[in-house]
């Protein structure tokens, strides 16, 4: 037999060279796909981080929620777990005349006064409190949002605002705690997700966040009362509140002149009760509804004893803050000077 050693050589050359060529083209197809999946992970590296853990499972983007993370910007407290301090303790139920009732220590957690906390109720007006976080995790402060006309056009409390008014998110944030508008709750929504649907979509996505449970948001006002708390969950989302600066500084303001070339001058007055009156108060919210009933929530401190109360459904929102916190303080030995039930 004779054979073609020539041939035999160029024939085991030639398999040589595809081997190399067909690693090179390996290792190239493999570069690429690290280097596009590290510009993905870059790119939604904060859509990632932003995602909630809940109970060590991982939470997925789906098109519901995605419009949400995508949109994150300003997440400000890493304590999403922070739960208040259950006790086996009987309370005295004739305190306060609301239908129910909340005072805890903000740093602690500990529970000072309740009263069917866990009862599901309408909450009015401190809806907004989420309106406000959702916002300012969303939205920058100098935003500039152009009112509409269903926004202009809501009624009960108002801010004041026109169709076409061109107002910063901090103007109507201060319309939204202040007052209480619900013209700027809508414009709010609107200017920071598009539409009032997709908004309250996002507020009951960050309830979910914080583990509200028994809560759920059917608009960004207050006026639905198909939206349903409790004053347990309404205190852990007052504290979470009340973590973010711009909030805290927001509800604390007394009044506030906005004067713009793009809008009218307007004056906005704090109606937050106890806030020029009980020592220490330092906000939050009011809420009233017919249905709701009068509803408060409130900020205080005194000797470096941060209080949150919760008030719904009373006749009396006012007299039932006042007692519990005199209550709440008194457990540390805090007596604080007022005359406010002389009456």
């Amino acid at each position: 037999m004779n054979l073609d050693y020539d041939n035999i050589v160029h024939v085991n050359q030639t398999m040589l060279s595809h081997r190399f060529l067909s690693k090179i083209l390996f290792f190239v197809f493999f570069g690429l796909i690290l280097f596009f999946a590290g510009s993905f992970l870059k790119k939604h590296s904060r859509t990632i981080s932003s995602l909630p853990q809940l109970s060590g499972k991982v939470s997925l983007i789906n098109t519901e929620t995605a419009a949400y993370y995508n949109s994150l910007n300003n997440k400000y407290d890493p304590e999403l777990g922070w739960v208040l301090a259950k006790k086996d303790i009987q309370y005295g139920d004739d305190m306060v005349v609301a239908e129910a009732a909340l005072l805890f220590n903000a740093d602690t957690g500990e529970i000072l006064y309740q009263k069917n906390s866990s009862a599901k109720l309408r909450i009015a007006s401190l809806v907004k409190i989420m309106t406000a976080v959702v916002a300012l995790e969303h939205g920058n402060l100098n935003k500039e949002i152009t009112v509409s006309d269903k926004a202009a056009s809501i009624g009960e409390n108002s801010m004041g605002i026109s169709s076409g008014e061109i107002y910063s998110l901090e103007e109507l944030l201060y319309g939204l705690l202040l007052n209480s508008g619900n013209d700027a709750a809508y414009a709010i929504a609107e200017g920071i997700a598009g539409d009032s649907q997709e908004f309250v979509k996002w507020m009951n996505i960050k309830a979910k966040e914080l583990g509200l449970s028994n809560t759920f948001f059917a608009d960004p006002s207050g006026l639905d009362d198909t939206t349903l708390s409790t004053t347990d969950d309404l205190g852990r989302l007052s504290r979470y509140a009340m973590k973010n600066p711009d909030f805290r500084r927001i509800v604390k303001t007394t009044d506030i002149i906005l004067t713009s070339d793009s809008h009218k001058y307007l004056y906005l007055e704090n109606q937050t009760n106890l806030l020029t009156t009980y020592p220490g108060v330092q906000g939050i919210k009011t809420g009233f509804t017919e249905e709701a009933g009068l509803c408060l929530v409130t900020y205080a401190v005194n000797e470096g004893k941060e209080l949150i109360g919760v008030v719904l459904n009373s006749i009396d929102r006012k007299g039932d803050m006042i007692l519990m916190l005199d209550h709440g303080f008194s457990q540390y030995g805090i007596h604080v000077e007022h005359n406010l039930l002389d009456y």
